[in-house]
């Protein structure tokens, strides 16, 4: 793969900026308005540079739609309703939720948190069939509500610290460096004391040369939720991992990968703003910090058992998408070696009531592991 140039605004800004924390170099790689990789409406699926679950098929969609249904519900069936969507890609998780209300006969409103022109621009060809969409920009724009709040591989994009165990049993942070036209590191020291805090119960049990990730994006992101979510749901669905097993000795490299083409690459240097960088989230972070804002654990499982507690084999004929294929298709999003295994699904509430039992969480619900 060759390595692709860096833009000229990018250069600049690494050149003033050198040496810059790896969260900010991440931040700039996938959000910056006009290099960034996510602001120029990446593809996704078979012609795109990896797969999500959406894109594998609308059941994904359907069963989602069913679990939104049954915390309407559960929050006494309000009229004003609404599901917003941070992440929504191309749409597909939107298109194939909405079919399902429709084929349910429902009809809430669906807002759709999406910075980037390009993205709500395909956003809104997808889903010109329903009018109840409605996007914003920014926090500041959506009004409060109750309701769910849903992301598919949201938090997994989010920019990363990057720390290293030294030779003399030190914990520094990595820091990128512009030296020419060439990118580099330099070990320093942590640029906030919240990353020691995250990682020192189990910092003494890595060897040395032991590299991992911080995401300190967390609780600044669920704040906003938390001011916007009066009553209803937070609905994550992620690769990841409880902190233990995130921060294991074993896992002497971390999880930072990079994805384009459906090619998996380790070097975040080579195309710059040019493909998806990516991290697994460390799910135990995501309840405390819900927690402290009011933001209670409900369930967390794995996709596969979360689907299954969705039934979600029935759906494929309440969609009327019981081919062969489409078992297929099912298959892969619910067996180890497909995305069953690897994605897990969390469930915060605020203000659902007491003893809440989802059906999501029927099969299994593992949140003693966080």
């Amino acid at each position: 793969m060759t390595p692709k140039a860096l833009a000229p605004e990018f250069s600049q800004i690494l050149a003033q900026e050198s040496p810059m924390t790896f969260a900010r170099y991440m931040e700039l790689c996938l959000y910056h308005p006009t290099f960034g990789y996510y602001a120029r409406a990446p593809k996704i699926g078979k012609k795109g540079d990896y797969f999500t679950a959406p894109t594998i098929h609308p059941v994904f969609g359907a069963a989602v739609a069913k679990q939104i249904i049954e915390i309407w519900k559960l929050l006494g069936k309000p009229k004003d309703f609404v599901v917003l969507e941070a992440g929504a890609g191309e749409g597909y998780l939107a298109l194939d939720i909405l079919n399902f209300l429709s084929l349910e006969g429902l009809g809430f409103s669906y807002f759709i948190l999406e910075p980037f022109e390009a993205n709500r621009k395909q956003q809104q060809i997808k889903l010109k069939d329903h009018p109840g969409v409605s996007w914003f920009k920014s926090w500041e724009e959506i009004p409060p509500f109750v309701g769910v709040f849903l992301s598919n591989e949201l938090f997994d994009a989010f920019p990363v610290h990057l720390i290293e165990k030294t030779p003399d049993h030190d914990l520094k942070e990595v820091y990128v460096i512009k030296e020419g036209d060439l990118l580099g590191e330099e070990l320093s020291g942590l640029s906030q004391p919240e990353i020691l805090t995250r990682v020192l119960p189990y910092a003494n049990y890595w060897p040395e040369g032991y590299r991992t990730e911080v995401c300190l994006a967390y609780g600044p992101f669920l704040k906003e939720v938390a001011k916007k979510l009066c009553r209803g749901a937070l609905i994550t669905f992620d690769y990841g991992y409880s902190r233990a097993d995130l921060y294991h000795p074993d896992r002497r490299q971390g999880t930072l990968l990079c994805f384009k083409e459906h090619r998996v690459f380790d070097n975040p240097y080579l195309l710059p703003g040019g493909c998806d960088l990516t991290t697994h989230v460390d799910f135990t972070a995501l309840k405390e910090e819900g927690e402290k804002l009011g933001l209670y654990p409900v369930g967390f499982t794995t996709q596969a058992a979360f689907l299954v507690g969705l039934e979600v084999e029935k759906l494929l004929a309440r969609i009327g998408r019981n081919t062969p294929r489409d078992v297929e298709a099912l298959k892969l999003l619910l067996l180890p070696q497909g995305l069953g295994m690897s994605h897990w699904v969390l469930v915060q509430g605020r203000d659902l009531p007491l003893e809440v039992k989802l059906s999501g969480f029927s099969l299994s619900n593992r949140l003693n592991i966080l």
